[in-house]
């Protein structure tokens, strides 16, 4: 291993010397490269090597090579002669890139990045006078090949191999050849077909911008011809020459050569266009682009044929290739092929219809006359559309696009009361043939109509939500409009709230019991009555109680099911409504008596119209104040005992909890609800950790260690280290041996410590001496694994002997005596090292 790493380190003397003689680097610097460089090569000759491991010697090289471009552009050596160590790093990390592909050629993202960092190599090869970029698309080409041999069924190194080929080789046919071989192999790929659209579109487009310079079929371009004029030149072998903007770089004998090129290529270009005179009429009327079945886009409607023949049912695949034949001119009959494909294919998807009706506003802008015209044009093709396709989901469309446009068109009142008008309107007829046209979606639509026009909006809630009783979105509109009634005391055709009360209980929560939103509504509405002292807190107890049992009941059920979502939707609901609680209970007021427990509340019920007795007279309840910390307390007894508590609740309650002792049982609590996540644990960990009850972490980490998943043990053990070294390594104390003695606050009381015979470690890192020294922490494991070692052995280390706990004597002081005689002076060298706190 040595012999390779010195073998790679050499070849870079060179490059170092070359770096110190152009005064880029300092020796100290390259002292350093040359250490980090070995660091990094020593871990890639390990037998596991990380794909992670290559990527940092690869973004250190970069950086490296970053800062000498920046020093040497300040240094203004950007004219001075090219040297090695202008592109040594360049070759350097493309080797790195090399031995990282072969060591991980199943890593697709490595080989992206090495296809990008070529790439952009290349951008600054052009850029920089001092590099050149001749065999970078050489390179690429031969990276995409052997990243397709690797990987043939990844569309992006096609796709991005296709363009090397156009935009850097300027090779079309073999950018299609790419494509068509990539099609072979995933055939229903729909980035792949998307791409070949759009490159064969491309292909025309360049032709034909090529026929208008040399100014075939009369289309010659403007710009050319006032050239001509102004120039007064008469030579027709310039006249196709387009003049090339001067580059502000050196080299003008290149710049001569490339324009005398362009030059050559114009009068071959002309030769040919002169040479069209000769040609037969009908040879002619082929190369005429009117009549150019290519220059029509024939090849491009192929590929579109083939594409909707592997990819037949997905809409929004075709509607990518509408919107990409829309950035070409002259591609509108190819568009409005697409068009009607999906006219014919999807003629009973509402989606696809609504797309048609509307997709010509796609091309006209908001400040044009035109769009007055669109929008009436789109609202004719609705009612066409509806006349075909009379189903809900067709007028749910319709009244989404009217509604949509009513709202854009706020600065247009006359455009605004034309939509207004057709959406009154549509709701009307919807309303007529309510069986055949109504759906969840469009109740709810028409409900925002009529609520907008002034109508009876809980009349027809209350029809909505017979014909859809498991619609939550139905629901939940309607309690909102009878609540909001209720609230704002409206006189006629709102309910009283008893009725409003047995709404919610048998008919909206027992219909949709899983939805969130209902359920805080429910909750708002009751804890409003609550403020007004219309009803008491036991009583906003006894719903809360009720809600948790109903909640826990539909997650068992749901665990019964095969659904995990829908699990996980009503687990989340229990930990939400659990901690809307404890936030309630947080927030009355100090002077609130003390909540009842569970058993007291068996028989409370809610009726907001009764007299509450138990409401004490003063009690003041319309302004809560934060801080209740006894009603939390049993507000949280009340769950852990008569509920299901979630980590959620658990948390909550951690965080609003101020006391010690009921901070560790609520730690205790949520580790055994959760035993086999980590976080729960970890929490639990912080708390003994900040508290300095290290025998009981220490213990609880035992515990966690034995339950967590085996997966999670690693990275659980790690972040117990963090913690105990973030809590027992943060404040530095004298060496080992000073005169000023340092009291260790973790060697327990004369009190805590009454018939103990000896103190044992609480935990990892736990401190042994009251004079210590400290260590980086690096080493801490370690040092702590050869003070346990020397304690088993000699039982020397000890600081408590019978009832007396006194400081370990300095080894180092001759004149240092024990406190008792009973201790045994400490057998450790002065070589050995420990912390504290």
């Amino acid at each position: 291993m040595a012999e390779v790493v010195q073998y790679h380190l050499e070849q870079m003397v060179g490059e170092l010397e070359d770096l110190e003689r152009r005064d880029l680097f300092t020796k100290p610097e390259l002292k350093a490269i040359v250490k980090k460089r070995s660091k990094f090569e020593y871990a890639l000759r390990r037998r596991r090597v990380k794909c992670i491991d290559y990527l940092r010697y690869i973004e250190y090289e970069i950086n490296v090579d970053a800062l000498r471009r920046q020093r040497k552009q300040r240094k203004q050596q950007q004219s001075a002669k090219t040297t090695l160590s202008d592109f040594s790093i360049t070759q350097r990390i493309i080797a790195i890139f090399e031995r990282a592909v072969v060591r991980h050629p199943e890593d697709v993202q490595l080989w992206l990045q090495f296809v990008e960092f070529i790439k952009s190599r290349r951008r600054m090869s052009t850029a920089d006078a001092d590099e050149e970029d001749d065999g970078h698309s050489r390179l690429l080409s031969q990276v995409f090949a052997r990243a397709i041999s690797a990987h043939p069924y990844e569309s992006q190194l096609w796709i991005k191999a296709a363009a090397h080929e156009l935009e850097v080789n300027m090779n079309g046919s073999a950018a299609r050849a790419l494509l068509q071989r990539a099609l072979r192999l995933i055939s229903d790929d729909k980035e792949l077909w998307i791409e070949y659209f759009r490159l064969e579109l491309l292909l025309v487009e360049k032709i034909k911008a090529r026929r208008r310079v040399l100014g075939i079929d009369g289309e010659k371009e403007t710009e050319d011809s006032e050239e001509v004029q102004a120039t007064g030149s008469e030579d027709t072998e310039d006249a196709g020459f387009i003049d090339l903007p001067q580059l502000d770089e050196e080299g003008g004998q290149d710049l001569m050569v490339e324009k005398l090129t362009e030059k050559a290529l114009a009068q071959l270009d002309q030769k040919t266009a002169a040479n069209a005179g000769n040609l037969t009429e009908e040879q002619r009327a082929a190369m005429s682009q009117q009549t150019n079945a290519y220059l029509q886009g024939a090849v491009a409607q192929i590929v579109f044929e083939q594409a909707i023949q592997a990819i037949s049912d997905d809409l929004s695949f075709r509607q990518e290739l509408i919107a990409i034949a829309g950035q070409f001119a002259g591609a509108e009959q190819l568009r409005q092929r697409v068009l009607d494909s999906i006219h014919q294919d999807f003629a009973a998807d509402a989606d696809a219809r609504a797309y048609l009706c509307s997709v010509h506003l796609s091309t006209i802008s908001t400040e044009s006359p035109e769009l007055i015209d669109g929008l009436q044009l789109a609202v004719e093709n609705f009612k066409q559309a509806l006349s075909e396709l009379d189903t809900p989901e067709m007028w749910a469309k319709y009244v989404e696009f009217l509604s949509q446009w009513l709202d854009a068109s706020e600065s247009m009142k006359s455009l605004q009361a034309y939509f207004a008008a057709q959406r009154k309107r549509a709701a009307a007829m919807i309303s007529e043939s309510r069986d055949a046209r109504l759906n969840e979606e469009l109740a709810l639509s028409c409900a925002d109509v009529i609520e907008a026009d002034g109508g009876d909006v809980l009349s027809w809630l209350a029809d909505a939500t017979q014909r859809f009783p498991d619609s939550a979105d139905l629901w939940h509109r309607r309690m909102s409009a009878l609540v909001a009634g209720n609230r704002d005391g409206l006189a006629s055709g709102v309910a009283s709230s008893s009725r409003i009360d047995n709404l919610f209980t048998s008919q909206a929560l027992l219909q949709a019991p899983d939805s969130r939103k209902l359920w805080d509504l429910w909750f708002d509405w009751t804890e409003l009555w609550f403020s007004r002292k219309d009803v008491s807190a036991d009583k906003v107890q006894a719903r809360y109680m009720s809600a948790f049992a109903r909640v826990t009941q539909q997650r068992t059920l749901q665990a019964l099911s095969a659904d995990p979502d829908s699990l996980a939707q009503v687990q989340a609901l229990v930990a939400h409504l659990q901690t809307r609680y404890i936030d309630w209970a947080w927030k009355l007021p100090a002077s609130h008596k003390p909540l009842s427990a569970f058993g007291e509340l068996a028989h409370a019920q809610f009726r907001p119209d009764d007299d509450d007795s138990d409401m004490e007279d003063g009690e003041q309840c319309a302004e809560p104040v934060a801080g209740n910390i006894e009603a939390l307390r049993q507000a949280y007894r009340n769950v852990s005992r008569h509920a299901f508590p979630t980590p959620g609740f658990y948390r909550r309650c951690i965080e609003l909890e101020t006391d010690a002792k009921h901070l560790a049982m609520l730690h205790e609590m949520a580790c055994r609800v959760d035993e086999a996540e980590s976080e729960p644990w970890l929490a639990y960990l912080r708390f003994l950790a900040g508290s300095k009850q290290l025998s009981q972490a220490s213990d609880v980490f035992w515990r966690a260690s034995q339950t967590i998943h085996d997966a999670e043990q690693p990275a659980f053990e790690a972040a117990y280290k963090k913690i105990i070294n973030t809590g027992f390594v943060s404040t530095p104390l004298p060496r080992f041996g000073a005169t000023r003695r340092v009291k260790n606050p973790l060697i327990p009381s004369k009190d805590q410590t009454k018939g103990a015979s000896e103190v044992a470690f609480p935990g990892p890192f736990s401190p042994a001496f009251s004079t210590v020294d400290t260590i980086p922490l690096d080493h801490a494991e370690e040092d702590y694994q050869q003070v346990l070692r020397r304690i088993r052995e000699t039982r020397s280390d000890c600081v408590v002997v019978g009832q007396k706990i006194t400081d370990v004597p300095n080894p180092n002081d001759p004149n240092a005596q024990a406190d008792n005689p009973e201790i045994v002076t400490a057998s450790l060298d002065s070589e050995s090292s420990y912390y504290s706190d």
